[in-house]
């Protein structure tokens, strides 16, 4: 299955990730914290507040990597009671942040999130 839908843009590409079993929300979202682009499913979530934290998040988990001689940060896999949330850099300027269930396959998550990173950031 091809998640990347780069004809659609940014809403295209991440609706085809939304396509994949188990992921409930996916958004775009700039390195300041304001959410770009989302799709989710049902309307429970509070998109502006999950992107915010998503990107500070990733900011400050990139900046423990470079104090510990790390490298860059390439993503965060947070996996809680009920399922993972995954960041991922998408370009300089912005992140790609995935909510999951329990259904989802957290290898195939990863994997889907690395293909179309660049994608996102070539729409940006």
């Amino acid at each position: 299955m091809q998640t990347m839908d780069a004809a659609g843009g940014l809403r295209g590409i991440l609706d085809g990730l939304m396509k994949i079993d188990g992921i409930t929300a996916a958004m775009v979202v700039g390195r300041d914290g304001f959410v770009i682009e989302s799709a989710t499913h049902g309307d429970g979530m509070e998109s502006d507040t999950v992107g915010a934290i998503a990107a500070s998040s990733f900011g400050s988990f990139g900046q423990m990597g470079g104090e510990l001689r790390l490298g860059a940060l390439d993503s965060i896999l947070l996996e809680y009671e009920m399922g993972p949330v995954a960041v991922s850099p998408a370009g300089p300027d912005a992140v790609l942040a995935v909510v999951a269930d329990q259904r989802a396959n957290l290898g195939r998550l990863r994997i889907e999130m690395r293909k179309i990173r660049t994608a996102v950031a070539n729409q940006l």
